[in-house]
């Protein structure tokens, strides 16, 4: 059951919460450097996604993280590192065609673009929050043994992971029909939408520290909604079916 629930919840999570700064870098190297290297990119935001979730679930269990992840200190490290990754994006010089193919003066390796993956997802505080509100919730509001959020988290990431992999061919189809200018622009604009991410993580971090009554609520709050509405309709449903099983009989 748990793993069904994963399943839906990691489609649903990343249709309607999976427009980060992940998503812009992925769908830039994508584009830019076909398939292959966007998977690997999206391999690295998966495998930090993986670390994130079972620290919750295992050493920081116990841990109130959201008064740490929310501190100032931590939110200008990660914005910095987002800002870093959109001025890197901008720097980098655009490709150039011959006949039919793409060259670039440099193309970065498979796990290069992992680890800028990984970095890019770890250093963002709002990842944080996100996987912090989804285990919280589900600790105390689902209340589901260990051995069922592990079965749970699992199925919902690796879901995310086979989303993200079908982002990257679809994106890496873009490139054949794309002029060489609109992916400059677009190469541009990814960095401009980093750096200005990583500029909103730092203010809005610092803004929330001195005002807390001025803070939105998160969107990990609506993930966590949904996830309910899926897991009680499911169960719901599963209930009856086993309710009109026992009737019949």
């Amino acid at each position: 059951m748990e793993i069904l629930v994963g399943i839906i919840c990691g489609l649903a999570l990343s249709l309607f919460f999976g427009f980060g700064p992940a998503f812009f870098g992925l769908i830039q190297n994508s584009i830019n450097y076909g398939f292959r290297k966007g998977v690997a990119f999206e391999v690295g935001v998966n495998s930090s996604d993986i670390l994130i979730v079972s620290l919750m679930l295992t050493l920081l269990k116990n841990v109130e993280m959201t008064s740490i992840v929310r501190n100032p200190y931590v939110a200008v490290i990660g914005g910095s590192a987002v800002i870093a990754l959109g001025v890197m994006s901008l720097l980098r010089k655009p490709a150039r065609r011959e006949g039919t193919k793409l060259v670039f003066d440099k193309v970065p390796r498979g796990r290069e673009l992992a680890v800028q993956g990984f970095a890019l997802n770890l250093f963002n505080p709002t990842v944080w929050l996100y996987w912090i509100s989804l285990v919280t919730f589900l600790s105390a509001e689902m209340g589901l043994t260990a051995g069922e959020r592990w079965a749970f988290f699992i199925s919902l990431l690796l879901t995310e992971l086979g989303v993200g992999i079908l982002k990257c061919r679809l994106a890496s189809l873009l490139q054949k029909v794309m002029s060489d200018s609109l992916m400059r622009l677009i190469s541009r604009g990814v960095g401009a939408v980093l750096i200005g991410v990583g500029v909103f993580l730092i203010v809005s971090m610092i803004v929330y520290r001195s005002h807390p009554e001025l803070q939105k609520p998160e969107s990990s709050e609506g993930a966590a909604q949904l996830i309910q509405r899926f897991h009680n309709t499911i169960t719901h449903d599963s209930n009856a079916r086993r309710g009109d099983t026992l009737y019949l009989k």
